[in-house]
């Protein structure tokens, strides 16, 4: 889809709409072993998808698709199906899988993972794949001619190396998929990241902006850690999906984004995180992680408490779970 470069779009419109009777965002934390009996139960301790999709008939799910490592390094098929089947049941018709591509357009799901889902993708150095939007809390791209001028790039900031297409502005480039979905339901993994120390709910979100975007982040790791943290929570502020399903029932711990030979998979965390707040959800996210990593210091988890007052100051939820109303089930 091509994109207009004299009239940037203005970000689409989202709101929390699972919230308790006393307007507080609903934070659902089930245990169980079964992914659709889990989801179930959590869908219902929310009110319900129905008033999630409201009148709606198209829903995009947005995995974690970053590579082909299988679950908990990207989204398990069966969890989008779980998802995919409580939408229909809800009144959805058409039901959207956005996939995140680095490398190539081969496809992560097959048709036959994800029966009756319409498997879009996007290819993250082809700016056409995107559209232009722009928000005025955004801060505009660094210049890399000035930023990088004295460092050696490694992957994937080296990426820009091979050329892009500039941004001017408080603007971002958005999949277009994302920024036309009448309701998006994100669904996020729990594993480490080199760069984001761990990847969840706002950090699923690198993977809905063209990848310019992202290898700039990446590059300032090694001269400026704010501008990546800041830019984490400008991509989520971006997209602002409806509600966020994130399946723990295993965590990839130590490494990551990739599998690698020192990750470690830890089984039997058996958690899934329904919120319609993408901080409150990481919250729970990240204390599972010290729970189960204990390669995760407090250097780290301080990092990603910046990116949570990023988050905050672009109004995607809160950080204090007293501002939740906190439901916990066992099934």
């Amino acid at each position: 889809m091509a994109e207009s470069e004299l009239s940037p779009l203005t970000r689409r419109e989202s709101e929390n709409r699972a919230l308790g009777s006393d307007g507080k965002p609903l934070l659902v934390i089930v245990e169980g072993q079964d992914i659709d009996t889990m989801l179930e139960a959590g869908l219902e301790a929310i009110g319900g998808l129905g008033r999630i999709i409201g009148n709606n008939r198209q829903v995009v799910l947005k995995p974690n698709t970053n590579q082909s490592d299988p679950f908990p390094s990207i989204t398990a098929p069966e969890t989008l199906r779980a998802v995919a089947s409580q939408c229909r049941k809800a009144g959805a018709e058409h039901i959207v899988v956005h996939e995140d591509h680095k490398f190539g357009p081969d496809l992560y799901y097959t048709p036959d993972e994800l029966p009756g889902m319409d498997i879009q993708l996007s290819f993250s150095s082809d700016a056409s794949h995107y559209v232009l939007v722009e928000y005025e809390k955004w801060h505009g791209d660094l210049d890399p001619g000035v930023a990088f001028k004295d460092i050696e790039l490694t992957v994937p900031a080296s990426n820009i190396q091979n050329g892009f297409q500039k941004t001017e502005g408080p603007c971002l480039r958005v999949a277009h998929q994302l920024q036309e979905a009448p309701v998006i339901i994100s669904m996020p993994v729990l594993k480490r990241h080199f760069g984001g120390q761990m990847s969840s709910a706002l950090k699923n979100h690198f993977g809905s902006v063209y990848g310019a975007h992202r290898w700039l982040a990446h590059g300032t790791l090694q001269t400026d850690r704010d501008y990546y943290d800041r830019k984490l929570a400008e991509f989520a502020s971006a997209v602002r999906p409806e509600l966020t399903i994130t399946d723990v029932r295993s965590i990839q711990a130590v490494s990551g984004p990739f599998i690698q030979p020192d990750t470690k998979i830890v089984e039997g965390v058996n958690r899934l995180i329904i919120s319609g707040d993408m901080i409150a959800a990481d919250v729970v996210a990240m204390d599972l992680v010290k729970k189960y990593d204990d390669t995760f210091t407090p250097t780290n988890e301080a990092i990603v408490r910046r990116q949570h007052e990023h988050a905050e100051e672009l109004g995607l939820g809160t950080s204090d779970l007293s501002k939740c109303e906190i439901i916990e089930l066992k099934v």
